[in-house]
């Protein structure tokens, strides 16, 4: 049965706005540049906190249930106040908190701030990236996977600066890490012009109106980026613990992890511009049958071997990410900031709350085997991708 899209865009041709999307580029990597603070010091705070391998996964999940509360709500909201009021308040919430992590004396009091980073994570995305799917015109798959690089490169670069902050000053001192956020907040303060427009309620379409004739679709992408978050979250949370298990240092796990966000970054922007030339639902596909040999091979290989299969493996993973957002954003035009944050808050918050089950069965089975089981679920992905409409096969022509 065709699906019908409600797409109101015109085929005239749209140019990308360079600075704006630099800008929100450069939001999205200082926002997940802190956001990625907590995964490379869990080793350390597990042993100083006295966790269990249940508890720590929950504090890693917090940010992510969070944003699946906060970033539907926040994604409505930026469709109906368009400007750059949430790109500023998400940032600056993000940065203060994560700088604090270290300053936590129990785990409540680390719960509560990972608890406010999220809520400041869910408030930046959906406002940012429907800023940068509407700057990159007619290139809205290259533009939303270089507005992904700038997350994936602060994340990358995250462990290593916080590792960098905690050998320098302490785990507790490392709250100085909080100054390069704020300056980097006022370049954005000083230099992003967004235009502020408050859209009337009588002039939205409504969110039946806007999602009519794509549930069907929209569902499948849900899915997708639940399952697929699910698997990256749980190697970005146990494969510094299960590489100190092994006699790594911290370091090498800080490490492990930026080659990991680095190659996630090239992988979203080759799955982003190779969409808006072929076929958006067969990179989704494609991206899920070649990660997961290689995510496999990671845990059976050791030295220079395992970290170019983790290379490989973060990039497959990463070259639908973008690709899905995209997507979304093409079924539901008129409601592009919710439509994101259905995907990327709420999707990837419901991957949050499976990592905690992820958690207990890692108690159970060890690392080791729960990391193979989570590196398997991508394969579901690629049924429910050749199950999308003709549509996301190519939008181009929608």
């Amino acid at each position: 049965m065709a699906t019908t899209v409600n797409n109101t865009s015109t085929s005239t041709s749209q140019p990308i706005r360079t600075s704006r999307l630099a800008l929100a580029t450069f939001g999205h990597f200082l926002n997940d540049c802190y956001a990625s603070f907590l995964t490379p010091l869990l080793p350390l705070i597990i042993s100083q906190l006295s966790l269990s391998l249940t508890m720590a996964s929950g504090l890693a999940a917090i940010p992510s249930i969070t944003s699946s509360i906060c970033q539907p709500l926040y994604g409505m909201a930026s469709d109906r106040v368009q400007g750059r009021f949430f790109m500023l308040l998400g940032p600056a919430l993000t940065i203060i908190c994560m700088s604090a992590i270290g300053l936590a004396p129990n785990v409540i009091f680390l719960g509560l701030l990972l608890l406010i980073a999220g809520v400041g994570t869910a408030a930046f995305h959906p406002q940012a990236v429907a800023v940068a799917g509407s700057a990159s015109g007619d290139r809205k798959g290259l533009g939303i996977s270089l507005f992904g690089f700038g997350g994936n490169l602060g994340f990358a670069l995250g462990p290593l600066v916080i590792i960098a902050a905690v050998q320098g000053f302490g785990l507790r001192g490392s709250v100085l890490i909080v100054i390069p956020g704020l300056l980097g907040l006022w370049l954005m303060i000083r230099y992003l012009h967004v235009p502020y427009r408050a859209v009337e309620r009588t002039q939205m379409a409504s969110l039946k109106t806007a999602f009519e004739g794509v549930h069907g679709p929209m569902t499948l992408l849900f899915s997708i980026a639940v399952l697929r978050e699910f698997t990256r979250l749980a190697v970005v949370t146990f494969l510094p613990i299960y590489l100190v298990s092994k006699g790594s240092s911290l370091i090498m796990g800080g490490v492990t992890l930026t080659l990991f966000s680095l190659a996630g970054a090239a992988g979203g922007m080759i799955g982003g511009s190779l969409s808006d030339a072929w076929n958006r639902k067969g990179v989704i596909a494609l991206s899920g049958i070649i990660c997961v040999p290689l995510l496999l091979g990671v845990f059976r290989t050791d030295g220079w071997v395992s970290m170019i299969l983790l290379g490989l493996s973060a990039a497959a993973l990463s070259a639908a990410h973008s690709v899905i957002i995209a997507s979304a954003q093409e079924l539901v035009p008129a409601r592009a900031g919710t439509a994101s944050s259905l995907v990327m808050g709420l999707g990837w918050g419901l991957a949050g709350v499976v990592l905690i089950g992820f958690g207990s069965l890692a108690d159970l089975i060890t690392v080791p085997r729960a990391l193979d089981l989570a590196a398997l679920v991508p394969l579901v992905t690629v049924v429910m991708a050749w199950a999308l409409p003709a549509v996301i096969a190519r939008p181009q022509d929608a």
